[in-house]
């Protein structure tokens, strides 16, 4: 009798369940937004120390005939992919788009007949796909 009587009571009152339904999804979007913040920061991290770890340098620059010759030393952990080279003057700012892949702790040598080197002072910038910089000036 008295199971019964619990029985009806608990079929009549629906009021717990809702509740329960409801903070058994709360917690499910709660864990899905914390996942995805751990996971952005994560990924954030990983992008910092692989910019950390480039070490790229120009060691030498020279206009050889109708080419400029550039060395670049890859003193860094990991493969450098060199993006973008600048050749600034005073008077001049000339942006060239490079693809150069240079490897740990190697010293490549990158020639071009479309870069022209200045008669003045100039400074060559080269720019890694991470975002590093390094920096020549030569005249």
């Amino acid at each position: 009798m008295l199971w019964t009587i619990t029985w009806r009571r608990f079929k009549r009152d629906k009021r717990g369940v809702s509740n329960v339904i409801v903070v058994a999804l709360s917690l499910v979007i709660i864990l899905a937004i914390v996942s995805d913040i751990v996971l952005w920061n994560y990924e954030m991290t990983q992008v910092d120390w692989e910019k950390m770890k480039e070490n790229i340098n120009i060691t030498n620059v020279e206009s050889v005939k109708k080419e400029s010759e550039f060395t670049f030393e890859n003193n860094g952990g990991l493969t450098v992919h060199l993006v973008s080279l600048w050749v600034i003057t005073e008077k001049d700012h000339q942006q060239y788009d490079v693809s150069v892949f240079v490897n740990s702790a190697e010293t490549k040598t990158y020639t071009s007949e479309d870069i022209s080197l200045p008669a003045e002072s100039y400074t060559i910038k080269v720019v890694t796909e991470r975002g590093n910089i390094a920096v020549y000036s030569g005249n």
